[in-house]
């Protein structure tokens, strides 16, 4: 072990003690866990309660699988950082005691970011299946899943091949507060950032596109041209484009807030203290809230439907249905109304008392009695 890697290391035991025991730095770490950790009950509820979310062409269907499963290892790693990051605080007595080297971690991040690039990555597969679907629009229910497959594969491949350009160059030596740190990384901090910028003018590009594919196909239903199949398609197209959207935006909006503020951070990352960029780094690190972010939205987005449906069932049934007079018949009780229409005393012989079909019965023997003395008669 070289001498300079041991200065290295009491240098960082110094500066982490302090950090280790800093509020906001401990605040960020605790919001980051609770949050994953509040996707897994959301999930279940959202598949339980909600089924209809997966409700869609084959291809479509597990290109959100694929956006879900990464979601779901974001969460996973987060929650079981912040767990080994505490686990640590309290039984270690010493901060060198806690620091991780990026040997320790290496395979860790590599899968966390590998489940970042996917939901990138799975943005445009999805982007792709409905424009496939869009072109195709009067064959594609009866087209397979091949579509779907060759598009999980691609985007898993990928992420994959990026993930592993990005760290290749990585320091095992490196010595990490945890292992979902990336700012702070000498060594491969600047190509994962890089990385970074390539997803967000990927997703960026997507967006605009996706918006224009709604649109277009939002006109063509308007226009209700073409055979019944090719207008359900339409519509299956605008739904789902409408519902995908919000993940797009948070997608943006996640990625932008954190490579915008922490690149100019870098920039004067040299007059910073060492603790306060990361402190600022791990407030600003989106990434973990991004799986229940994921499900609030497919929460909203399912209330906004049903309340809009609520809506319009409201609107239709007062302003567009005509009443007739059949609506405008008061409730009242069957029995009496009957007698009142035939000049029947309700009291008479006890028919207050009958049910009416007892009446019926009466009716229909006196009916037969007149019809024998007819017959006896002739």
């Amino acid at each position: 072990m070289s001498e300079s890697w041991l200065d290295s290391k009491m240098e960082n035991c110094v500066n982490n003690s302090l950090l280790y025991h800093n509020p906001l730095y401990l605040s960020a770490i605790i919001i980051q866990g609770v949050s994953s950790f509040l996707f897994f009950p959301s999930i279940l509820v959202l598949l339980w309660k909600h089924p209809e979310v997966t409700s869609s062409h084959f291809n479509l269907k597990i290109l959100l699988y694929l956006n879900g499963f990464s979601c779901f290892g974001l969460a996973v790693i987060t929650v079981w950082s912040a767990v080994n990051f505490f686990v640590g605080l309290f039984t270690h007595n010493n901060s060198c005691a806690m620091l991780m080297s990026t040997g320790f971690c290496s395979e860790i991040r590599a899968v966390y970011l590998f489940d970042f690039c996917l939901v990138s990555a799975s943005h445009v597969g999805i982007f792709i299946e409905r424009t496939w679907a869009t072109v195709f629009v009067k064959s594609y229910e009866k087209q397979g899943k091949r579509l779907g497959i060759i598009l999980t594969i691609v985007a898993v491949i990928t992420s994959a091949v990026a993930v592993q350009k990005a760290i290749q160059q990585e320091d095992m030596k490196e010595l990490l507060t945890t292992c979902l740190t990336f700012s702070a990384s000498k060594s491969i901090g600047n190509q994962i950032y890089i990385m970074f910028w390539v997803q967000l003018v990927l997703d960026s590009i997507v967006t605009v596109s996706h918006y224009m594919l709604y649109k277009f196909n939002k006109h063509k239903q308007q226009m209700s041209v073409g055979p019944l199949t090719e207008q359900f398609q339409r519509k299956e197209n605008v739904k789902t484009l409408k519902q995908i959207t919000p993940l797009l935006i948070l997608s943006n909006i996640t990625i932008v807030l954190y490579i915008l503020v922490i690149s100019v951070l870098r920039l004067f990352k040299n007059k910073l203290p060492a603790n306060w960029y990361e402190v600022i780094a791990a407030l600003l690190f989106m990434m973990p809230h991004m799986p229940l972010m994921f499900c609030a939205l497919l929460f909203l987005s399912i209330y906004l439907q049903k309340r809009q449906a609520a809506e319009n069932q409201t609107n239709l049934m007062a302003n567009h249905i005509p009443l007739s007079d059949q609506f405008n018949v008061p409730i009242q009780d069957w029995d009496a109304a009957y007698d009142a229409r035939h000049g029947v005393d309700p009291t008479e012989n006890g028919n207050n008392s009958r049910p009416s079909i007892w009446n019926c019965w009466e009716v229909k023997k006196e009916y037969k009695k007149s019809q024998a003395q007819v017959a006896a008669i002739t």
